[in-house]
């Protein structure tokens, strides 16, 4: 018979201490009125024993507040890095804009991509030069593991996927990070993707705005320049 009274006695408090909780909860200026209450609450902390209500208001608002200034402090980098991408990419925008060939765009693109420190893929389904080919086949492999619906891929990059979009002769980094996005005009037209040996580069959080315009730029070339002018359709034939 004690023990289930002190089983109620249990159930009694626990469903009191609730009622309390969710009563505070909804009026969370309570103690504003009642500072002597505040006086007499504490708090058992493991490192510092018990201490005041407001002793930990303090601490967890000094806390938020360091966070704020790290948040702070990315969101400032980021809106530098931004800027400085936005230039470059502006830059790159109006020079493919006004190449006569699709080869010529994609080696602006290479050398951009070059003067950031990364590597620029361009593969196509209809490249008419095999190191920029890509097979349909493979990029649905990697479509499937790894895009399902999503504008881009970021982060590192297993070997047998490099190997699927890049080749098995492309050097590209294995610890390092990748950013992949789809190239799409009136159907599927392969992918563009850029490389760099700092594994921690591309990060699935990161934007993509800059990319994926140039992406969709790209990808309207793609549908009416030729892969080659007739200049270096000749360069090409006597080279061979």
């Amino acid at each position: 018979m004690t023990k289930e009274i002190e089983v109620s006695q249990v159930e009694e408090d626990a469903l009191t201490a609730e009622v309390v909780a969710a009563y505070l909860r909804d009026r969370p200026d309570f103690f504003k009125t009642r500072p002597e209450l505040v006086d007499r609450l504490a708090l058992p902390l493991q490192e510092q024993g018990a201490v005041s209500l407001v002793h930990v208001q303090m601490n967890r608002q000094r806390q938020r507040i360091e966070e704020l200034e790290e948040e702070i402090t990315v969101l400032m980098s980021l809106a530098k890095n931004n800027d400085r991408t936005f230039h470059e990419f502006m830059g790159l925008q109006e020079q493919i804009l006004k190449c006569d060939a699709l080869l010529e765009v994609v080696k602006a693109i290479e050398e951009m991509a070059k003067s950031l420190g990364l590597v620029a893929y361009v593969r196509l389904f209809d490249s008419e030069l095999s190191y920029y080919q890509l097979n349909k086949d493979s990029f649905q492999r990697f479509s499937t593991n790894h895009l399902n619906g999503k504008d881009a891929y970021l982060g590192r990059m297993r070997k047998v996927d490099r190997e699927l979009l890049f080749g098995d002769n492309s050097h590209a980094p294995e610890m390092g990070s990748y950013v992949v996005l789809p190239l799409y005009g009136k159907s599927p037209q392969g992918i563009l993707a850029f490389s760099s040996t700092d594994g921690g580069h591309f990060q699935p959080h990161m934007d993509t705005l800059f990319l994926r315009h140039l992406a969709l730029v790209l990808s309207h070339l793609i549908q009416y320049l030729p892969w080659q002018n007739e200049e270096d359709k000749r360069i090409s034939s006597t080279s061979a």
